[in-house]
């Protein structure tokens, strides 16, 4: 008989089984941006004993999906390695406070929708797009290892002014501040409408980049906007403003935005008139973006590529962390220290959505910072 982890946990207070049979779990949450290297790392011999069986639940591809469960022997130990992309600030202050999330149950098949079931459990290991310094928990008592570097860029979403091809720090500052005329950003007079930033909310890593490396501010509060499948502006408070600090939870959901088309919609922030959207997303996200109709676009003249990112050309790209308590339970330790050993996260990036560090031509020291060649 399979048993769930409540199940097994009920059976071992009661002697039914023992504590040796059990299964040992450990809980992941973090990064969206990094969910393609997570799912590669732990589908791997570098993790487990043998390939692991795999449970995944949110989207149509596995390495997108928001929930996650290995299930496999480590050590001849049985483990369910599972995972939750809540985001990298809120995985860090999941490990900071100690708060619960919901990760799939023992009993759960894969699917395209979240279905779960789920049960809630405290997190042991964070993946992360910044350091805990650059974070709202900049002293929570946690240790983190660099593992690889994460490439971002910026998407227009379909619909948006032809002419809308290049943003620069000055650009993205000011359409976060509530929106820009987009004639400031292509130097056309006839683009007479608004640009308008569409993002993350403030648990996310990449808002973290996209803030810091503009010179936003990682802390200054945004005026976003959300679209609907229409390719109208939502209310999203019932204020009346469309505009405010507001973001999706996941990369996922704003890379479906950028497939909306604002072809035939009308700025409701002004009260008439077209306008575009830009959005700032992870490699894999933006990628994802473009797919769905978007149009990803160079960003202070120069265009997101591996050779770029590695040379330090390109600027919009984070240093990616695993992060765990400093008081871990063995098993946490256990998977931690495989996951940031050189033949972890870091052997496990594809070039592409993360970059292996030993790649890396050029460093930087976090989100607020400019990159120097090494």
């Amino acid at each position: 008989m399979k048993l769930t982890q409540l199940h097994t946990a009920a059976l071992i207070a009661l002697g039914i089984v023992s504590q040796a049979s059990a299964i040992d779990y450990v809980y992941i949450t973090g990064s969206t941006a990094a969910r393609n290297a997570a799912y590669d790392t732990l589908n791997s011999t570098n993790v487990f004993d043998a390939l692991p069986v795999i449970i995944t639940q949110g989207n149509a591809t596995a390495k997108k999906c928001t929930y996650m469960t290995f299930k496999g022997t480590i050590g001849g130990t049985t483990n369910y390695i599972k995972c939750d992309w809540s985001g990298s600030e809120g995985g860090i202050q999941d490990l900071a406070i100690g708060s619960t999330q919901p990760f799939l149950d023992d009993t759960a098949t894969s699917g395209t929708t979240s279905s779960g079931p789920f049960v809630n459990s405290t997190v042991d290991l964070a993946f992360a797009d910044n350091d805990k310094a650059y974070s709202r928990n900049p002293t929570a008592a946690i240790t983190g290892t660099k593992v690889c570097v994460i490439p971002f860029a910026f998407v227009k979403e379909k619909g948006s002014a032809t002419n809308l091809v290049n943003v620069t720090d000055q650009q993205v500052r000011k359409a976060l501040t509530g929106g820009v005329k987009t004639a400031l950003i292509t130097g056309n007079t006839n683009d007479l409408g608004y640009t308008y930033v569409s993002g993350r909310d403030n648990l996310s890593g990449t808002r973290v980049n996209a803030f810091g490396v503009t010179g936003f501010g990682i802390f200054t509060t945004p005026s976003q906007i959300e679209v609907n499948s229409s390719g109208a502006m939502i209310d999203v408070d019932a204020s009346g403003s469309y505009a405010g600090d507001w973001g999706y939870p996941s990369g996922g959901t704003l890379a479906t935005q950028m497939g909306y088309d604002l072809s035939a919609s009308s700025d409701s922030i002004v009260g008439s008139g077209k306008f575009s959207v830009i959005g700032y997303l992870g490699r894999s996200d933006a990628s994802t973006g473009v797919v769905n109709g978007g149009t990803e676009l160079s960003y202070n003249g120069v265009f997101e590529s591996t050779a770029s990112v590695i040379e330090g050309q390109y600027n919009f790209w984070g240093n990616e962390y695993v992060y765990r308590k400093n008081s871990p339970t063995s098993q946490a330790t256990t998977v931690y220290n495989k996951l940031v050993a050189v033949t972890g996260v870091n052997k496990a990036s594809d070039g592409l959505t993360t970059i292996d560090l030993g790649l890396m031509h050029a460093t930087r020291n976090g989100p607020t910072s400019d990159p120097f060649h090494n």
